[in-house]
C-alpha cells in the first residue's frame, strides 16, 4: 500500500509539470493544446507504473496468505503425527507393562504351587489336582480345602457324604484320610486309610496350597 501511495504521488506531480506555465512553452507562460497533449504518454505512463505497483503489492500480499495457511497446514499435520505416535507410544508401553505383570503372576504361582509330595500318589490313582483337571474314579481335588464336602460340579457323590455336612479343614482332612469308612458310614469310597499322622499332615499341606 505504502508503494501504491508513492506511486500516485509521482503521477501527480508528473501531471503537475506538464501543465505548469513554462518560459518555453506557449506565448506569455500560457500552456497551450500542443504542450498539453505531449504532456498525455508521461502521464499514461505514470499511471501505468501505479497500476502495475499496486497489482505486485496485492501479489505480494496473496503468496504470503497462501504460504501463511501452507505453513499453518503443516505444523497441524506434524502435530496430528506427533500425538499419534504418542498414543501408539503409550500403549505400546502398557501392553508390555500388562505383558511383564502375566509373566510375574506365572511365576508367582509357580513358586507358590509346591509339587506333590510321594505320599499323595496313593492319592493320584483316583484324583486328579489340576486346575481345571478331570474328574477321575473321584472328583478333582483342585481348591478342595475349606469347601464343603460333596460338591464339585460333574461328581456323583454318595447321598451319605452329601448330607454329611462335612467342611474339608485340617481336623475333617485328617479323620477322612485315617479312615474315611468310619467318618461317613456308606459313603463310595473304598480307600483303607491312612495310618501314618506326619504322611496324613503332608497331604493336607499340599491340599492347601492348591488355589
Amino acid at each position: 500500500m505504502a508503494r501504491g501511495k508513492h506511486m500516485a504521488m509521482m503521477v501527480l506531480a508528473l501531471a503537475t509539470a506538464a501543465c505548469a506555465p513554462s518560459a518555453e512553452k506557449g506565448t506569455g507562460g500560457v500552456v497551450n493544446e500542443t504542450d498539453t497533449v505531449a504532456a498525455m504518454p508521461e502521464v499514461e505512463a505514470a499511471n501505468v507504473a501505479v497500476d502495475n505497483g499496486m497489482t505486485g503489492t496485492a501479489t505480494i500480499a496473496a503468496n504470503a496468505s497462501a504460504d501463511a495457511t501452507a505453513n499453518a497446514a503443516a505444523e497441524a499435520d506434524d502435530a496430528k503425527m506427533a500425538a499419534a505416535a504418542a498414543d501408539a507410544a503409550k500403549k505400546a508401553e502398557e501392553a508390555a507393562k500388562k505383558k511383564a505383570e502375566e509373566e510375574k503372576a506365572k511365576i508367582v504361582v509357580a513358586a507358590v504351587v509346591a509339587p506333590p509330595p510321594a505320599t499323595f500318589g496313593r492319592c493320584a490313582v483316583c484324583h486328579d489336582a489340576t486346575k481345571g483337571g478331570p474328574n477321575k474314579l473321584g472328583p478333582n481335588l483342585y481348591g478342595i480345602y475349606g469347601k464343603s464336602a460333596g460338591v464339585h460340579a460333574g461328581f456323583g457323590y454318595s447321598d451319605a457324604l452329601k448330607g454329611a455336612g462335612l467342611k474339608w479343614d485340617d481336623a475333617t482332612l485328617d479323620k477322612w484320610m485315617e479312615n474315611p469308612r468310619a467318618l461317613v458310614p456308606g459313603n463310595m469310597m473304598s480307600f483303607p486309610g491312612l495310618k501314618d499322622p506326619a504322611k496324613r499332615q503332608e497331604i493336607i499341606a499340599y491340599l492347601k496350597s492348591l488355589k
